[in-house]
Formats: C-alpha cells, structure tokens, sequence
C-alpha cells in the first residue's frame, strides 16, 4: 500500500484540491494528516503570551467567540474536502486545532456522513486488508502544561497513557502511529529553526515499535529518521506544498512538492 503523508496545513486551504488531485493521481491506498488545519491565530499568541508571563489568559469574549466561529469554518472545509477521497484519511489534531470540543465536533459530524475520514486522537482504526491499525495523539506535548481551547497541548504523561489500549491489539496488527509532535531525533523536528520535539514521542514509538510513524508540527523538519524499526516521517508543511507518500511494502518515501496555487494564503 502506498500512503500520501501530509501535515501543517496551516489555513492554507487553498491546497485541498491539489490535495484531491494528487491522492487519485497517484493511487494511494491511505492517506495520513498529522495535524494543524489552522494557521497560527491570536488565540495560541494568547496562550502563549500568558504561559510566558506565568498570567491568566486574557481575550474579549465577543471577540473569542468571533475567532472560534472562523476556526469551526476552516475545520468544516477541511473535512469536506477530504471526504472526497475514495480512501481511508486518518487525522489527528495538531497545536494550533482549537479548540478541541469543536475540532472533535467537526470531525465527528463528518465521520457520520464521510466514514472515509477517521479522526484517530487517543483512538484507533484498523484497515484489515494490510492487518495494519492506525493509531494517534494529537497536540503539542509539554512537560506539565494542559490546554484546549487556546491551543492544543497536553502534559507527558497524558500522551504516555493516551495510546494504552494499543497493548490489546497487538501483535493481531501491525501499527502505524500518528503524532502532532514529533520525536527529538535529527533536524526531524524543526520549527522556527528551533527544536521542538519531546521525548515522550520517542519513548512510545520505542513501546509499540510501529513499522512507520507520520508526525507533524515541525514545518522545516521535513525528512525521516528511524528509531529501532521504525521508521519516522514528517512530510513537511502541505502549506508550503510539500507532502511525502510512502510505500508500505519496500518502506521507500519519496518526498513531493505541490505547485504553487493561484491564490496562496497570507
């Protein structure tokens, strides 16, 4: 099975048809998001800023509302465009996917009517044909902190516990992991020219030992890196164009670059 790897949309949704194209274009038989539909927005600057100071979060009510209502419109597109696919999508929430409760409503509401599109965050799916299950954890990790509404992040020991349920379907399937964040390893999880990897990623990737793990979240770490038998993807930032596909039989990855669209977002 060959598999379309994408991340790091980042509001640049104007991609999503080139995305259609090139999913039937190249006959892919899955295709993985690893999170961050949105762009960076005031209300992750909000979260930060406050994290920063050690302060409240502060943001106009009316105004947060105004944002949240804007963020539930790009999720929605998000899903319709790829309930278009033929094929099986496995996502999971990225950083900047807030807030949650809507990005979960969203995806779920699409689910019901799109069961290609499979959000699989703290969850799982099976595609028996290839006895392969794919699994998730959305989110950036940090040590203690925990947000949902502003950003998405969740402390390390939630991400540590997030995937336990995959110890009862082993050695049935063979897994495939999805994370938001990627492992600290090589220039794989670079952002900002900063390394933002956390070795919580790397701790479970070395537990399931999955045959391949997609991660998202680094724009510039586009690239692979292998930890024991895995063999760890981050396809680059689909805002920029890029994307890798991955054949799941000879574990070959060829990273591919989309054409610039007509109109590309600020």
């Amino acid at each position: 099975m060959r598999i379309l790897a994408l991340a790091d949309l980042r509001g640049a949704t104007e991609r999503m048809p080139q995305v259609i194209d090139l999913a039937k274009r190249e006959n892919v038989g899955a295709v993985v998001f690893a999170g961050n539909i949105l762009g960076k927005h005031e209300r992750a600057a909000a979260y930060e800023k406050a994290l920063a100071e050690g302060a409240p979060i502060h943001m106009d009510a009316a105004y947060l509302h105004t944002l949240e209502e804007q963020a539930v419109k790009e999720f929605e597109a998000f899903f319709d465009a790829m309930g278009k696919l033929d094929v099986p999508v496995l996502v999971v929430p990225g950083y900047l996917d807030a807030p949650l409760r809507l990005y979960l409503q969203a995806s779920l509401n699409h689910e019901v009517v799109e069961p290609n599109v499979d959000m699989i965050h703290r969850s799982f799916k099976p595609l028996t044909s290839w006895d392969l299950v794919f699994a998730g954890f959305g989110g950036a990790i940090a040590d203690e902190a925990r947000e949902d509404r502003y950003a998405l992040v969740y402390p390390a020991w939630e991400a540590r516990f997030g995937l336990d349920f995959l110890r009862s379907l082993l050695p049935k399937y063979t897994p495939v992991l999805i994370f938001a964040t990627p492992p600290r390893r090589g220039d794989i999880d670079l952002d900002g020219g900063k390394h933002i990897g956390h070795p919580v990623i790397d701790d479970l990737i070395k537990t399931y030992a999955p045959t391949f793990a997609f991660v998202g979240g680094a724009p510039e770490g586009r690239g692979t890196v292998e930890i024991g038998p895995t063999l760890v993807v981050n396809p680059g930032a689909l805002r920029d164009g890029s994307y890798a596909i991955v054949d799941t039989k000879t574990s070959a990855v060829v990273f591919g670059q989309l054409p610039e669209p007509a109109t590309v977002s600020a």
